[in-house]
């Protein structure tokens, strides 16, 4: 007697301890979000000195140049917050909009967009930030463009990839009989297939460009040294790394919670979705 076993699709596993990532990504994001309404004016330097330890008056002690280590925490992460969100954004308007053109009828549009792209991707982001200062462009904004647009071609050529999978293909061709137009089909139907590994890659996409700024911000090639950017207070006092601590090894956690807890919640976001289906 045969028995045969009803065979079911393996279930996802949702992360555990989802507080874990709530908290790794809540603690930076609201440290740059209500920092500077927290921190208020910056403290006197007056009679203070430099690379400090903890003590009173100043929680986490000193920088190199005498300022208060929290203070300048609590208003570094606007800068760091923003600019890798506004780099990711632009990276994904231009680069969703050219790949689902790319995967397009017409093939002759594809090869131009997609060889102009390998050829952006070819350059180094770090050769072109340090470019970029060089010819004495060290703004902010210039510094975000760049990033984002570094973006584009890697962006680009996942949402072609999943726009020309054979699935997607077919449902694409039954509408285009159907009589759909381009909007629908890429706005609507597309946009929906798309979703899963677009919001993946963006979690992933937002440790890069935060390496990227942050690497940047490191060298010098950013922000000016003045900064409180949590990667400029970083190279500031790396050499009193072992004297005051505390103004390195703050930033640099928070950093890292941001990257870490940022891709934990992306991840349970997709594995929550793959279970509700």
């Amino acid at each position: 007697m045969t028995v045969r076993e009803k065979v079911r699709p393996p279930r996802t596993r949702l992360p555990r301890r989802p507080w874990i990532a709530t908290a790794l990504l809540g603690v930076p994001v609201l440290a740059a979000l209500l920092g500077p309404w927290v921190a208020g004016d910056a403290p006197s330097t007056d009679g203070t000195l430099p690379s400090q330890p903890p003590g009173a008056g100043h929680p986490l002690g000193t920088d190199v140049l005498g300022r208060d280590v929290l203070w300048l925490v609590l208003h570094g992460g606007v800068s760091v917050l923003g600019s890798a969100l506004g780099a990711l954004l632009v990276g994904m308007c231009v680069g969703v909009p050219l790949g689902l053109l790319a995967a397009g009828r017409r093939r002759g549009f594809d090869e131009t967009v997609m060889r102009g792209l390998d050829l952006l991707l070819a350059f180094p982001g770090l050769l072109v930030l340090m470019t970029l200062a060089a010819t004495g462009h060290r703004d902010r904004y210039w510094l975000v463009a760049v990033a984002g647009v570094l973006q584009i071609p890697a962006v680009a050529r996942l949402v072609r990839g999943a726009a020309l999978a054979p699935a997607s293909r077919t449902v694409v061709e039954a509408l285009w009989m159907q009589g759909h137009g381009w909007a629908y089909i890429h706005l609507r139907h597309l946009a929906r297939e798309l979703a899963a590994p677009l919001a993946t890659d963006a979690g992933g996409r937002f440790a890069v460009v935060l390496y990227l700024l942050a690497s940047a911000n490191f060298l010098g090639l950013g922000l000016p040294a003045s900064s409180p950017d949590w990667a400029v207070l970083i190279e500031r006092n790396s050499d009193a790394l072992f004297t005051q601590p505390a103004a390195v090894l703050v930033p640099a956690g928070l950093l890292t919670a941001l990257c870490v807890g940022g891709n934990l919640l992306v991840d349970r976001a997709l594995a929550r979705r793959r279970r509700g289906r």
